[in-house]
């Protein structure tokens, strides 16, 4: 991995972040309640698109579910979408990320997710871990909204490393040593970027 780049790169991704934008709203934790964003409440054939981390735990309600797969709940609430204000949350949260690294150090990778390189501040606020630290405790205290984030010596890796440790741990960190004890032992689909088409390609290689 010698000729591979070395930098300290953070992948932050906001968890279930429509519901947790709507959660906030209405004044409920956002992991600690039964809160599901839909394309149309009224509309049994509407499409989740997100919900809360307790609904997806106790109920299993997860994205791309359908309202009427909702079990009749009284402590389920159903909150239609509203794309504008999760855009003005999102703008929110990358200029928090402003306050650590410069512009061209962030790339959005979508509304809730994106990746900062953060070598040239680690003089400022101490080494990736107390910055990924740093900026999820500010955006819970500004926002209220919980993240993940996985770090990573590339974009790649830190991806990787968010979505198969971070999700669970809260912060992750990841270096190219690491990958042929963490990685190499995974199925090919939990890589980042291998879908189940690119799956079974690879598997009848």
């Amino acid at each position: 991995y010698s000729t591979l780049p070395k930098h300290d790169i953070l992948c932050i991704d906001m968890r279930s972040f429509y519901a947790s934008c709507e959660a906030v709203a209405l004044g409920m934790d956002p992991e600690d309640c039964y809160l599901a964003v839909v394309g149309d409440p009224d509309l049994s054939s509407s499409i989740v698109l997100a919900s809360s981390p307790k609904l997806k735990r106790d109920f299993g309600i997860k994205t791309g579910n359908r309202v009427f797969e909702i079990p009749k709940h009284r402590n389920i609430r159903l909150v239609g979408a509203r794309m504008g204000y999760y855009l003005q949350k999102s703008i929110e949260i990358t200029q928090i990320y402003y306050g650590y690294v410069p512009l061209e150090d962030i790339h959005i990778y979508s509304i809730d997710e994106a990746w900062l390189k953060v070598d040239g501040s680690e003089g400022i606020f101490g080494d990736k871990r107390a910055i990924a630290q740093k900026i999820k405790d500010e955006i819970y205290r500004e926002l209220g909204l919980p993240s993940a984030v996985g770090i990573g010596p590339n974009r790649f890796l830190s991806k990787v490393c968010l979505d198969i440790e971070g999700k669970k741990r809260g912060i992750a960190c990841w270096e190219y040593e690491d990958v042929p004890r963490k990685l190499w032992p995974l199925p090919t689909k939990k890589c980042w970027g291998i879908g189940s088409a690119m799956a079974r390609n690879l598997k009848n290689l």
